[in-house]
């Protein structure tokens, strides 16, 4: 039997309550995780505040957190892989069943019965937790294990967007939003060698975008100097609300070449307005990427490891949770909140 302490959410739109976990002995295939950073991504908020309750697979109390980097400290008799001592990350997808096509074609994030990390188990805002062998990633000890907590879930999220846009290199890319998904965005697109154009409202991050490699710096009101630029071949949209912005993001279609992509990642609930014949004469597409496999977290993790790939993040101690989740929900983070549990 284990006991530790977890940050629960009793019920939406109130503050998370940190009180004792119990759990039995672990199955044969699960490992106990000394969990030692977890991020916050805006989805844990959109969970806490009931955003998504109406979707159908939500249930409170639950332990929210999916951006979970910890140490093995035991395993199960028929864990084969993971070792104590081993530096681990857990991200969105807790499980799945392993043998749907979905599962099989390394697109499990889409399989019927998969569960969710913070939601069908307890989540990284927690001292420890219990995962599946098959679902954690070996992290390098000597990477910096708090930058790394947001690659399981932001990284992953804008990393497989970008793949499968299937550009070729030297391709021009707009990324719309410079802030937890959008500074990694564009990292992880200049190392596919594209050409980086970043947009954002706030011209302070001007800088900060090109030392993260961009290649130019908009703003929203700027648009028309891509005609000075050229067409572009993509468009990646992070911004997690597009309130007031709907039809500036929509008028990117304007300045896309034939076959020309627009893929979104940031879960906003706004709705969008365009008008059919604009893709049709351009064969345009709209998309939207959803988390990752594990395929692409080890690769992701690969390679921010081998191109020094920074998170930019602020770090909070487990007991100030509810002071790190007003921050995120505020827009306070510059950019990514993780909860350090050595603080």
């Amino acid at each position: 039997m284990f006991k530790f302490l977890s940050a629960y959410c009793i019920k939406p739109k109130k503050e998370l309550i940190i009180k004792e976990t119990t759990i039995e002995n672990l199955k044969p295939k699960e490992v106990l995780v000394k969990v030692l950073y977890s991020g916050i991504c805006h989805s844990d908020i959109h969970i806490i505040d009931g955003d998504w309750e109406s979707r159908g697979f939500i249930k409170y109390p639950l332990v929210p957190g999916h951006e979970i980097v910890g140490e093995v400290v035991e395993t199960g008799n028929n864990v084969n892989f993971i070792k104590k001592g081993d530096i681990v990350g857990l991200p969105w997808v807790y499980s799945s069943c392993l043998n749907c096509d979905y599962c099989i074609s390394a697109n499990e994030q889409f399989c019927e019965n998969r569960k969710i990390t913070g939601i069908d188990s307890i989540g990284g805002f927690s001292q420890y937790i219990i995962a599946l062998e098959d679902f954690l990633t070996i992290i390098p000890k000597d990477m910096d294990l708090a930058q790394a907590a947001p690659l399981f879930c932001a990284g992953l999220t804008v990393y497989s967007a970008i793949k499968n846009l299937n550009l070729k290199a030297n391709s021009f890319i707009a990324i719309l939003g410079i802030g937890g998904l959008g500074h990694l965005a564009i990292q992880i697109a200049k190392s596919f060698g594209l050409n980086v154009i970043s947009f954002s409202s706030n011209e302070n991050k001007k800088d900060l975008a090109i030392k993260l490699g961009s290649d130019y710096f908009l703003n929203y009101n700027e648009i028309d100097k891509l005609k000075n630029i050229g067409k572009i071949d993509a468009v990646l949209s992070t911004l997690p609300n597009i309130k007031g912005k709907s039809e500036i993001v929509m008028n990117f279609i304007n300045y896309l070449k034939p076959f020309g992509k627009i893929s979104f990642v940031g879960a906003h609930l706004e709705e969008l307005t365009f008008k059919p014949i604009d893709l049709i004469s351009k064969n345009l597409i709209i998309t939207g990427s959803a988390v990752g496999s594990r395929i692409n977290l080890r690769e992701l993790i690969n390679l921010a490891y081998k191109k020094n790939i920074k998170t930019v993040i602020q770090e909070f101690s487990f007991k100030d949770i509810n002071l790190a989740i007003e921050k995120v929900r505020k827009g306070q983070i510059i950019f990514r909140a993780v909860i350090n549990f050595f603080k």
